[in-house]
């Protein structure tokens, strides 16, 4: 007995067994395999043509009153006593729409036409639960009679037959009040039933409501043929049945066709709950499940965070016994030290013994802006445990992480100072008045005494130290500042070049890391004007958001911004040898 996962259609032969009678008109005949279907049930209309069709059927007409739910053709050829036949066949499988008698319109192939055909459409309660067989039986039960919208509930379906099945198909109701899909291979086995064993094939189906309220799904029906007896004795080979080297006759599918049969299981009514929290304004999603995670993951596994630089970051939302429509999206907001772009969502699912996982995967960039630590801050997801109807919430804890950055050489020098105040400095061998000098002042004063030797020059200079005498440290703290500042003027230059080569070359994230080096070196984001900020951040969307606007386009313009504040920062911190040039002309 081979039941192939009840994957397998039925015969040709079954089907010519036709319980209506044909409708025959202008060479193209239409019948249906049952003249009384019920609601929700599939049925199938044949249209054989009496010679060679010119064209396949208009099935149009149709649509009216049925969901076409597909077709298949065959084609035969026959000689009888010298004349030659020869037919084609169309197998449409039809669901009504409504119930009542409707009629399936005349149906047109090229040049050739069918006549109407009525069949009556009743309730799925009214019908027989099996014709054709009395040795199969089919059920369908639900795990769970109310379940929330949108849940993923098991629904599974059982046939017990105690006939030999040579060929069958299920056939699974549709609706637009659930959706219904097969999870996992048939399950055979065996049981006792009043002393004789029968074969138990079960298949497990995953439903998910779409709408909230009360509704029935219809039943499911098993149709096909099984083995008939009263065939055995048109096989001129039966009787060597049993005999060695006759196991079993191989002219039994051409002798017996099989008796058609069909079997439906019982409607299944249930009461789909809504969201029970929508009423206290709780949750602004709604996500039904049996559990939900999230989970963080960094690209590559053990990144090293610096300042400028970018690391992938797979944020993953995972729900049991859920879809991915009903994930939602995610927020992903700056937080103090870091800038998070969202590059790339993903979707997909994942079968589990425990039933489906939907997954939303965030790729996101994280981007330092300072070094030091800096906390990811944590995120949530509200959900409703579909078992117990709790509200619950998922968590992703925060996240520290610890970036390296540079700190300006002249706020290494500020904090050298600002760490060891002067009145901890006493060198030996100096009077008191002057162990407030730093170093440097001190060398400016030997280099000052050096130059007094030198006549007419040596008095300009001693009237000048006189000067920044009576000034002290101020003079000199503003003297080495210049001096610095006139050192760091080249390196800035440098890097904002750098910046714009790499801006030529569509390389965006190290034109960013550039321009972060060309910041630090000018004195840090508190000596930037506000037309270079605004370039800064303009050139970080474009080099970490994944839908910035012409990026390329622009990226020219913030970097001729940056080339031309860069002048201002100059003049505001010390006289420059030359203005810096346009370095990258529009």
């Amino acid at each position: 007995m081979n039941f192939n996962s009840l994957k397998t259609t039925v015969s040709a032969a079954a089907l010519s067994i036709a319980l209506a009678v044909p409708a025959f008109a202008a060479g193209l005949s239409a019948r249906v395999d049952s003249g009384t279907v019920a609601q929700g049930d599939t049925f199938q209309l044949t249209l054989t043509t009496n010679g060679q069709a010119d064209a396949s059927p208009d099935l149009t007409p149709l649509q009216k009153d049925f969901d076409v739910l597909g077709t298949s053709q065959s084609s035969s050829t026959q000689i009888i006593n010298g004349k030659r036949s020869q037919s084609e066949s169309w197998i449409v499988s039809l669901s009504p729409k409504s119930t009542g008698t409707l009629e399936i319109p005349a149906i047109t192939a090229g040049s050739l036409s069918s006549s109407p055909v009525a069949i009556k459409v009743v309730d799925a309660g009214s019908m027989p639960k099996a014709t054709g067989t009395s040795a199969i039986d089919l059920s369908a039960s639900l795990k769970d009679g109310s379940p929330f919208l949108f849940q993923e509930t098991p629904l599974t379906v059982r046939i017990e037959t105690s006939a030999p099945i040579k060929s069958a198909e299920l056939v699974a109701p549709q609706s637009s009040a659930f959706e219904l899909v097969q999870r996992g291979e048939d399950r055979v086995s065996q049981a006792t039933r009043n002393g004789q064993t029968v074969n138990v094939i079960e298949r497990t189906y995953m439903l998910k409501p779409q709408e909230k309220g009360a509704i029935e799904i219809p039943p499911f029906v098993l149709r096909g043929s099984v083995a008939d007896p009263s065939a055995r004795g048109r096989d001129p080979f039966a009787d060597f049945q049993g005999f060695p080297g006759f196991p079993s006759s191989m002219f039994n599918d051409m002798f017996d066709s099989g008796k058609p049969f069909a079997v439906r299981s019982e409607p299944i009514k249930l009461t789909v709950r809504a969201d029970p929290n929508a009423a206290s304004g709780q949750h602004q999603w709604f996500l039904p499940a049996k559990n939900v995670k999230l989970t963080a993951k960094w690209s590559p596994e053990h990144p090293v965070f610096k300042e400028g630089e970018a690391v992938t970051r797979r944020v993953s939302l995972l729900a049991l016994g859920a879809s991915t429509v009903q994930l939602p999206d995610l927020s992903f907001e700056n937080t103090d030290g870091a800038r998070i772009y969202l590059d790339e969502t993903q979707t997909g699912e994942d079968q589990t013994a425990d039933g489906t996982v939907a997954r939303k995967d965030f790729l996101v960039s994280v981007v330092p802006t300072r070094g030091g630590e800096i906390t990811l801050p944590e995120i949530k997801v509200n959900w409703t445990d579909s078992v117990s109807g709790e509200a619950k919430t998922a968590t992703l804890p925060s996240e520290v992480i610890k970036a390296e950055g540079t700190i300006p050489p002249a706020n290494q020098t500020a904090a050298a100072q600002k760490a060891a105040p002067a009145s901890s400095v006493k060198p030996q061998g100096h009077p008191e008045s002057t162990e407030v000098l730093p170093a440097y002042m001190v060398a400016g004063l030997g280099a000052a005494a050096i130059l007094a030797a030198l006549g007419g020059v040596a008095l300009y200079f001693r009237r000048k130290q006189h000067a920044n005498e009576s000034l002290r440290q101020p003079v000199a703290a503003n003297t080495s500042k210049q001096e610095e500042r006139s050192d760091t003027s080249s390196d800035r230059r440098k890097q904002l070049a750098l910046a714009i080569s790499k801006g030529k070359s569509d390389d965006l994230r190290g034109s960013y890391g550039c321009v972060l080096a060309w910041r630090r070196l000018a004195g840090g984001d508190p000596a930037m004007t506000d037309a270079a900020r605004e370039a800064i951040a303009a050139l970080e969307k474009a080099a970490f958001a994944p839908v910035a606007e012409a990026a390329e386009a622009k990226t020219h313009d913030w970097l001729n911004v940056l080339a031309r504040e860069d002048r201002k920062i100059g003049n505001t911190q010390g006289k420059t040898s030359s203005k810096l040039p346009s370095l990258y002309p529009a």
